[in-house]
C-alpha cells in the first residue's frame, strides 16, 4: 500500500526532549506510527531553516523567533510571519492529500485556505481556542469593524475544512452551533502523557531543595501570562502568608512574571522557578499535592483545554480551578478537583482544609485524577481517535495496531 502524505502544521511543535504542549508531536505521531507519512512544518528560535527527520516524521523548522513575553503588536507581527512561511513551504512538498492545521491563531487557518485553493488538497482544523471571540473579550480587537472581519474569517476558515477539530466538547459544541454542516465537528481533548507522567511517592530530596518537607504543596505550571490571571494566586498565597503547613510554587515564564515578581515581594510562602523542561516538571510534580490552574473569568475561556490540566490529571494530582466550564465541572463530578473563585481567597483554603487534615482524602482524588487520565486522556486513546477521522482504507490494520 502506498502511504498517504498528511502535512501537518504547528507553529509552536515540540518534542517531549523539548518540553512544552507535545500534543502535536503525540498525534503526528500516531499518524506516522499508522502508516501515514507526515511532514510537520513549525518554527525554531534559530537563524536558519533546518529539515529534521525525528522518529518517522520529517519535520520543517522556519527560522521564525517567538517569546512568550512578546505584546501584542509583535505576536501578530509572528503569526502573520508564519503564515507566509508556512504556506510558501507547505506548497513545495509534492504529493499530499491531507492538511492538518492546528490553531492558535486564528490566522494559520490561511495555510488551509492556501492548500486547498492553490493546490485542491483538503484541509482538517484544529481549534485550540475559541479566536477572534477570546481576545476579543479580553480587551483585545476593540474595533467593531475589525471584529467582523475577524470573524468573517473564522466563519470561512471552518465552512472550507473538510473537518473541524475542537479542544473540548464546548469548543465543539460553539462551533456546530454556527456553521452550516455541524456533522463535520468533531472534538478530541488535549492528551494525558501517562507514560511520562506517573503518581509517584514524594522525594525527601527534593522537598529540601524547594524547602517544602512535609508541607501541602500548591503548584502552578504553564505560561505567565495576561489570560491566566495568576493575581489570584498571589492573593491567596498573602491571604495564607501565616499557614506554614502550605507553599506555593509558580513555575514558568511570561509577559507578566516581572510583576507578579513584584507583587510577591515579602512573601516567604511562594517560589517562582522560571522556565520548566519536561524532566524537570516532573521534579517539580513529585513534591506537589495540588496543581491550580489559573485563567481569567471570561465566557471564551471556560470552553478551553489547556495542556497542564492534563498533565497535572496524569502525575495524579488533585486540581484547583478558578474558572468555571466543562473542565471544572468534570473535575469535580470525577472527585478530583473543585471550583474556588478567584476573588474569595479565603474559599480556597476552606476547601482545601479537608485535603490537609484528612490524607485518604487526598490520596483518593490523586487516584481519581490518574483514573481520568487514563481512561479518557490516554495517547493512545485520542491517537486512535484521531486515526478514525482519516480514510479507514489508507490505515493498514497490523500497523494500526500500534496505537491502540
Amino acid at each position: 500500500m502506498v502511504s498517504q502524505k498528511i502535512i501537518y502544521i504547528y507553529q509552536f511543535f515540540k518534542t517531549p526532549a523539548e518540553g512544552g504542549i507535545i500534543r502535536s508531536y503525540y498525534l503526528s505521531k500516531a499518524l506516522a506510527d499508522a502508516g501515514f507519512e507526515v511532514e510537520v512544518i513549525t518554527t525554531h528560535n534559530e537563524k536558519t531553516y533546518q529539515r529534521k527527520q525525528i522518529e518517522g516524521l520529517t519535520v520543517h523548522y522556519l527560522p521564525l523567533h517567538y517569546e512568550q513575553r512578546y505584546g501584542t503588536l509583535r505576536r501578530l507581527y509572528v503569526y502573520a510571519a508564519f503564515v507566509l512561511k508556512a504556506i510558501f513551504c507547505a506548497l513545495r512538498i509534492k504529493n499530499v492529500q491531507t492538511c492538518y492545521v492546528a490553531s492558535v491563531p486564528l490566522s494559520v487557518g490561511f495555510i488551509g485556505l492556501a492548500m486547498k485553493w492553490f493546490r485542491g488538497i483538503p484541509y482538517y482544523f484544529e481549534v485550540g481556542d475559541l479566536w477572534p471571540l477570546t481576545p476579543i473579550q479580553m480587551g483585545y480587537f476593540k474595533n467593531k469593524l475589525l471584529q467582523k472581519v475577524l470573524y468573517g474569517l473564522e466563519h470561512l476558515f471552518y465552512e472550507q475544512a473538510e473537518k473541524v477539530i475542537g479542544l473540548s466538547p464546548a469548543i465543539q459544541q460553539n462551533i456546530q452551533q454556527r456553521i452550516d454542516t455541524p456533522s463535520k465537528v468533531y472534538s478530541i481533548p488535549n492528551i494525558a502523557d501517562c507514560e511520562f507522567y506517573q503518581p509517584h511517592p514524594k522525594k525527601g530530596l527534593l522537598e529540601d531543595r524547594w524547602q517544602v518537607r512535609g508541607k501541602t504543596v500548591v503548584t502552578y505550571f504553564g505560561s505567565v501570562g495576561k489570560a491566566m490571571d495568576l493575581d489570584a494566586l498571589i492573593d491567596i498565597a498573602q491571604y495564607g502568608s501565616n499557614r506554614r503547613e502550605v507553599a506555593f510554587l509558580i513555575a514558568g515564564t511570561g509577559s507578566e512574571l516581572a510583576r507578579l515578581k513584584q507583587r510577591a515581594v515579602g512573601l516567604t510562602n511562594i517560589q517562582f522557578l522560571g522556565h520548566l523542561n519536561k524532566g524537570q516538571l516532573l521534579e517539580v510534580l513529585n513534591v506537589t499535592d495540588v496543581a491550580y490552574l489559573s485563567y481569567l473569568d471570561i465566557p471564551a475561556l471556560w470552553t478551553n483545554s489547556p495542556n497542564k490540566l492534563f498533565d497535572a490529571l496524569a502525575a495524579g494530582k488533585l486540581i484547583v480551578m478558578n474558572i468555571g466550564g466543562w473542565h471544572c465541572d468534570l473535575m469535580e463530578q470525577e472527585g478530583c478537583g473543585f471550583y474556588a473563585d478567584p476573588l474569595k481567597p479565603a474559599e480556597f483554603f476552606e476547601k482545601l482544609e479537608p485535603y490537609i487534615h484528612q490524607p485518604e482524602r487526598l490520596r483518593r482524588a490523586s487516584q481519581q485524577a490518574r483514573h481520568l487520565a487514563e481512561t479518557q486522556f490516554s495517547r493512545q486513546k485520542l491517537g486512535a481517535e484521531l486515526l478514525d477521522l482519516f480514510p479507514s482504507q489508507a490505515v493498514a490494520e497490523p500497523v494500526r495496531m500500534a496505537v491502540e
